[in-house]
């Protein structure tokens, strides 16, 4: 690759970085309660400025290249998600539709959900909606003219830590995965701890209680040098102890969630590559995006009417909008339009960065 071709790369990998973590279209303030405390969301760009300097390239373009140089056609990519709001759904959607048409390898959409369920559905019918066939057992995955688009949809159940600690061995040396992606993953802080956005126990920090527990499958996957990517919008999302230092300065239930264990609400567990982002959604957009500049692919981008039909689809579930709680195809309070925007920008961004201007005299 060329200076100028290099320099081209960056400059598209910072203009996505900055679609997907600039909250246009959504909502600043988020109250913990009726008159309680507030938290200002737009001191999370401040999160994305140190990291993108922590990392000295473009996070999305990285996360990218990482995934172009580390997976092969027919592996499997774990992308780990949940399914009880629509920030998660959706983007895992967008990524195995990506990993699909872009890297020919076998996406394994995780999550914790009871079998036809409504959260199981969310997963199904997000992948339905961007162009993907959901199945519910490996041996649909092979043997058929449609298995090349098809995308297993794996239930992750409550555990304790041993428990975990030996299905993320056992998941890790069945499947072999080439890379693992957290997308809206919550889990525990270092006191076992599982905290939402604006702090608050969800449980009692017991290794024995079963609960829904992801830091063992990613410290598994680091272990045997598997990447990791995580995307993310608070902190207590899987893998982001790795910028835990930025998180503690600039979000004030990072250092202190309020709860008696006063150890804040980030994830236990680090990834090799962390995207905070507006929300995680959007940083999935934005690594789809910069895997299709890389591959010279637009089609590996997904629409927008194919992006409608994927909120849509996740919406009418009921699955509500963490932010809201309500059933609206929007993301963590960025509107639907917003949303439906900033594929419009990130498709147009990624289709004129292939063009190039001629200007000559007569």
């Amino acid at each position: 690759m060329s200076d100028i071709e290099s320099q081209i790369m960056e400059g598209f990998g910072d203009t996505v970085d900055r679609i997907v973590a600039t909250p246009t279209g959504a909502i600043p303030l988020l109250r913990k309660g009726r008159g309680g405390p507030v938290k200002n969301r737009y001191t999370w760009m401040k999160v994305y400025d140190e990291t993108r300097q922590h990392y000295g390239r473009p996070l999305t373009l990285l996360a990218a290249e990482k995934l172009r140089e580390h997976v092969t056609p027919g592996s499997h990519v774990l992308i780990v998600t949940n399914s009880h709001e629509m920030d998660g759904p959706p983007g895992s959607a967008v990524l195995a539709r990506a990993i699909l048409v872009g890297l020919r390898a076998v996406p394994v959409v995780m999550a914790n959900y009871e079998p036809g369920s409504k959260h199981q559905r969310a997963l199904t019918q997000s992948l339905t909606g961007c162009q993907v066939i959901p199945v519910l057992s490996r041996e649909e995955l092979t043997g058929s003219i449609w298995t090349p688009y098809t995308a297993l949809v794996y239930g992750w159940p409550m555990m304790s830590v041993s428990e975990a600690e030996e299905a993320a061995e056992s998941l890790l040396d069945e499947l072999s995965p080439t890379a693992v992606v957290t997308v809206e993953a919550v889990s525990c802080n270092e006191k076992g701890i599982r905290h939402g956005a604006l702090g608050g126990p969800r449980n009692t920090g017991d290794p024995d209680e079963r609960l829904v527990r992801w830091n063992q499958l990613l410290e598994a996957a680091n272990r045997r040098g598997i990447l990791t990517v995580a995307t993310g919008d608070n902190g207590n999302e899987c893998g982001f102890n790795t910028i835990k230092d930025i998180l503690v300065r600039h979000h004030e239930y990072c250092r202190d969630c309020g709860c008696p264990c006063r150890a804040g609400i980030v994830s236990a567990a680090g990834a090799e590559i962390v995207i905070p982002a507006t929300s995680s959604n959007w940083a999935a957009y934005g690594i789809e995006a910069c895997l299709a500049r890389l591959l010279g692919n637009p089609d590996v981008m997904h629409d927008e009417q194919t992006h409608y039909r994927t909120l849509v689809n996740c919406a009418d579930e009921g699955i509500p909008d963490g932010a809201t709680a309500m059933p609206s195809p929007s993301t963590d309070g960025c509107s639907h339009e917003a949303c439906m925007a900033v594929i419009t920008q990130l498709r147009q961004t990624l289709l004129m960065s292939m063009k190039e201007i001629v200007r000559e005299s007569r």
